[in-house]
C-alpha cells in the first residue's frame, strides 16, 4: 500500500491555465453585478426626482386652490385679476402658453432644491426642480363661450435636468417642450373654483 502511494505524483496546488480560467469567470460576474447596480442607482434617482417632482406638483395645486379663496367676486364684480396671486397670470398668459409662477415670499417659488423645498432670494442652496402653470377656463368648442365661468383649469409641471446637473429656472417653457430628452417632467392637472361663500 505505501508503495502504490509514492508511485503516483500528488497533486500540489493549481495551475495558471486554472488559476487564469477562475479569474476570467469572476471577472465575468463581477462585471454583472457592477452593471445591475449602476442600473439601480439609476432607477433609484429617477424614482426618487419623479416622487419629489409629484410632491412639488401637489403642492403647486393646493398653493393655487388657496388661492382661489381670493376670487369671490365680492357684489358680483370680477376680481381674480387683482386680488389673486398666481390666477391672475391668466390675463398674461391666456392658454395654452405655460410660464413660470411668481415667487411670492413665505407662499411659493417656482424653484425647488434636491429635496424639494422652495428656493427664495438669499438662499445659496442651487435649484434641481422648476415648476410651470398653464391656465385655461372651460369653453364651449364650438361657440367659444366659457361654460364654467367659476372654474379655472391650471395644469402645473415639475422640471428637472435629468444629467442630475442644477436646472436654470429662467429657461423658457418652450424650450423645455423642444428638448424632452434632456429635462424630466411631471405633470398634475387640477380645477380651481372660485370662492362663493361672500356672494
Amino acid at each position: 500500500m505505501s508503495a502504490a502511494r509514492t508511485g503516483r505524483p500528488a497533486s500540489r496546488g493549481y495551475t495558471l491555465i486554472e488559476v487564469m480560467a477562475a479569474l476570467g469567470v469572476l471577472a465575468i460576474g463581477a462585471t454583472g453585478v457592477l452593471a445591475l447596480q449602476k442600473a439601480t442607482l439609476i432607477s433609484n434617482t429617477n424614482a426618487r426626482n419623479i416622487a419629489i417632482a409629484n410632491n412639488i406638483a401637489m403642492t403647486w395645486a393646493e398653493r393655487l386652490r388657496v388661492d382661489a379663496l381670493q376670487w369671490n367676486d365680492p357684489n358680483r364684480v370680477p376680481d381674480r385679476d387683482s386680488d389673486t396671486d398666481w390666477l391672475s397670470l391668466m390675463t398674461i398668459a391666456p392658454f395654452p402658453e405655460k410660464l413660470t409662477p411668481t415667487l411670492i415670499p413665505a407662499l411659493g417659488a417656482p424653484s425647488a432644491d434636491v429635496f424639494g423645498t422652495d428656493i427664495y432670494a438669499g438662499d445659496a442652496s442651487q435649484p434641481a426642480f422648476c415648476t410651470h402653470v398653464r391656465f385655461g377656463q372651460f369653453t364651449d368648442a364650438t361657440s367659444g363661450a366659457r361654460r364654467w365661468p367659476t372654474l379655472i383649469r391650471a395644469e402645473i409641471r415639475v422640471i428637472w435636468e435629468r444629467s442630475g446637473n442644477p436646472i436654470d429656472c429662467a429657461v423658457a417653457p418652450v424650450v423645455v417642450d423642444a428638448e424632452p430628452e434632456r429635462f424630466g417632467a411631471v405633470y398634475v392637472t387640477t380645477a380651481v373654483r372660485r370662492n362663493t361663500t361672500e356672494e
